[in-house]
């Protein structure tokens, strides 16, 4: 999926999705698809490098 930064137009894979901008201010900062998508792939990346995986608990 492709992602667009709202204020400086700029577009980017969401499975490469890092705020090019992190250290400016940015209003739609908190409801920023990149910066979500960021913290997902790391989420994820990090949890495959230790060995977990997510499991459904059995009822």
């Amino acid at each position: 999926m492709e992602l667009e930064c709202v204020k400086y137009h700029e577009k980017m894979d969401s499975d490469e999705a890092a705020c090019r901008h992190a250290g400016d201010y940015c209003q739609h900062r908190t409801s920023c698809m990149i910066v979500y998508m960021e913290k997902e792939n790391k989420s994820n990346s990090a949890n495959a490098t230790s060995g977990e995986t997510a499991t459904k608990e059995d009822e």
